[in-house]
């Protein structure tokens, strides 16, 4: 994962027209600072599943927000 993800992720965030609590919240996540963290970098660990809901929420490829392909949109074919 390495650094992709935080900053793809901070990419996602400052692109969107939602807050820190708007995303927090749309996540089920109790709190902002959460997502402060995870676009600083500053989470050791992070769930695949939450991965999945952040692409999902932000309509782009968990694939790409972790780091595996410079498709943003890429689909993992079946």
């Amino acid at each position: 994962m390495d650094n992709c993800f935080p900053e793809r992720f901070a990419i996602l965030l400052r692109h969107s027209k939602m807050s820190y609590e708007e995303v927090a919240h749309k996540l089920n996540l109790k709190s902002k600072g959460t997502i402060s963290k995870y676009a600083n970098g500053k989470t050791k660990k992070i769930e695949i599943s939450m991965v999945v809901k952040i692409a999902e929420l932000f309509g782009v490829s968990p694939i790409w927000l972790l780091g595996f392909t410079e498709d943003m949109f890429y689909v993992i074919k079946r």
